[in-house]
């Protein structure tokens, strides 16, 4: 792990001297600075906003980066507000054309590519970023978002090639920069979900001599225009600090009753950022990261599952440890979902239905959400999570533990016996103790009807990428939603996002067909018959074995204030207040 990590160190330190330098001039300096320390769960090789995904990457990327758009810290359901934008976008009648006007005086962070000057946003930076996002070379995850949508998207990721140096050269007709302050965008059809897109970690604003200093690879490089800048990757942690000219903004004056209980309040208007300083260690070990927390090296933590045992005493209150050093325990719902998938792809897991009912039928759901949650984690009933559009809380369980008809699916795969079934890979989503535990519990369900189970331990960022490439065969996935629509799940299962986020390769008509009807109607009754119709579609191919919707406890010291929990809320740092 630690080599991969430190694989971001050397392009990082190349701006670090850099920084050191300007630091008095551009950035705070104070005797005795208010820090903040917090815990990333997973190494990951790219910062650059067009290839950046995991939620690792987009934490950090986010207190740096920022987008047109955020969602208001204190609001559920959520709402978006403008950040870099002046105000929301201004739509044409048909709502294909849209003109958003930008904030002036919004200054990056210095970088060598500016020659020593500061730098103001302008709207070309967004047209820059966009068009990085078409470039075929960077492989994208955002590209899929905007193919189809965005006027002469596909044509200028054609035109350009592999040649990066033509970005800035070659015409994007749906999105232009009209002066400094003014960016259009002309699609090809009305978009529901535009907004939400808009403030994605996508579509941050990248000036172009940037790019052409480091020769359009930001995998390690990370400026742009938020409340904290990236000084360095030492130690096995990231160092950000407040950036001295950020300009002026504020924390929060209304939200909702949980934010109002909970006195999530007490800073309205009060300028933001509040701490000086930002570490974020690196610790894929989830004891590691438990002793950190309780040695006081972090500030907070959401518990790893296997340890909220731990968290209470016999009588189920707060252990006394914990209670002694007034330590605070919340519990979040996040919108988060977590299945089984298969590789429809692969010659023998792919293309045998009844091999993959047999194994659904298999897993003892009772038991896996006790040992993967302790309990604290509801089993999913739907490939939607609750709070999203389309949703059923009523829908009923498809698939339940019934080991006799597992084996009877087992006699229909086409085998002389069950004996005779190829051995079958699970590979796991990450190496923490988690990880390990749902593997071993899978194994020893699927074995118990009498298939042949190998566990192959992947890492999480060999887990992406040999998922992206379409070479895993079993494996547990995961999705922290990036907006509030059930698009957004739905992407997975798309054939055009194979290889890519599509792991499973799976490939329906019906279902591409449906996803281009939902992205192409704003009627809220018409896009909840698509939702019911995409999963009776998955569902009946059992790509997905939906598992559980996921929670997450935190534990922090009373000393951090203004912490909220949210799985599509990731620039929430600069709201975090340090009170001795």
């Amino acid at each position: 792990m630690k080599k991969k990590v430190l694989s971001l160190c050397g392009a990082v330190l190349i701006i670090t001297f850099f920084s050191i330098f300007l630091k008095n001039k551009y950035f705070v300096s104070k005797t005795q600075p208010s820090v903040i320390n917090l815990a990333l769960d997973n190494s990951f090789d790219s910062l650059d906003p067009a290839k950046a995904y995991s939620d690792d990457s987009l934490l950090v990327s986010a207190q740096v980066l920022e987008p047109l758009y955020q969602y208001h810290y204190l609001k559920r359901p959520y709402e978006i507000q403008p950040l870099l934008a002046e105000e929301l976008p201004r739509f044409s009648e048909n709502s294909k054309n849209l003109v958003i006007k930008i904030k002036s005086d919004i200054m990056f962070h210095p970088h060598p590519a500016f020659g020593g000057k500061p730098r103001f946003l302008k709207a070309e930076d967004f047209v820059i970023q966009f068009k990085r996002l078409a470039f075929e070379k960077l492989k994208s995850p955002g590209k899929s978002l905007f193919s189809g949508l965005i006027k002469g998207f596909e044509r200028f990721g054609d035109e350009v090639g592999e040649r990066w140096e033509k970005i800035p050269d070659v015409d994007l007709e749906g999105v232009k920069a009209l002066d400094d302050h003014s960016l259009q965008l002309s699609l090809t059809r009305a978009e529901p979900n535009i907004i939400y897109y808009l403030a994605l970690n996508f579509v941050v604003p990248i000036p172009w001599e940037l790019v052409e200093y480091e020769k359009n690879n930001l995998d390690h490089v990370l400026i742009g225009t938020g409340p904290y800048w990236l000084s360095s990757f030492k130690n096995n942690y990231f160092d950000l600090f407040k950036f001295k000219n950020y300009r002026k903004d504020y924390y929060p004056t209304a939200g909702d009753r949980y934010a109002n209980m909970e006195k999530l309040l007490d800073s309205s208007k009060q300028r933001i950022p509040f701490t000086d300083q930002v570490r974020f260690h690196v610790t894929s070990q989830e004891q590691e990261r438990w002793d950190l927390f309780n040695e006081r090296k972090i500030d907070l933590i959401s518990v790893p599952k296997t340890f909220i045992p731990k968290l209470y005493d016999s009588s189920g209150k707060l252990n006394e440890e914990f209670a002694s050093r007034n330590i605070i325990l919340k519990h979040f719902p996040i919108l988060a979902n977590r299945w089984l998938a298969f590789n429809m792809r692969h010659p023998l897991i792919g293309k045998n239905l009844n091999l993959r009912k047999a194994i659904a039928y298999a897993i003892n759901y009772e038991r896996y959400i006790e040992l993967l949650s302790q309990n604290t984690n509801l089993r999913s009933n739907s490939i939607l999570v609750p709070g999203i559009t389309g949703y059923q809380p009523a829908k009923e369980f498809l698939l339940n533990y019934n080991p006799e008809i597992a084996k009877d699916y087992l006699r229909k795969t086409g085998f002389s016996s069950i004996e005779s079934i190829p051995e079958i890979t699970y590979s796991t989503r990450g190496n923490q103790a988690i990880h390990l535990k749902e593997a071993e519990f899978i194994k020893k369900e699927l074995e118990a009807i009498g298939l042949k189970i190998k566990i192959e331990i992947l890492n999480f960022t060999d887990f992406i990428k040999k998922g992206r490439a379409g070479e895993l065969m079993f494996f547990t996935d995961n999705w922290l939603f990036d907006y509030p629509d059930g698009e957004n799940i739905i992407q997975l299962l798309v054939s055009k996002n194979f290889p890519g986020v599509n792991k499973s390769g799976y490939s329906n008509h019906l279902v591409d067909d449906l996803y281009l009807q939902l992205k192409k109607t704003n009627n809220l009754d018409r896009r909840f018959s698509i939702y019911q119709e995409i999963e009776k579609q998955v569902l009946n191919d059992l790509c997905w074995i939906p598992m559980m919707y996921e929670s997450s406890f935190v534990l922090q010291y009373p000393e951090i204030k203004n912490f909220r929990k949210s799985s599509i809320i990731r620039n929430y740092v600069k709201y975090l207040k340090v009170e001795e």
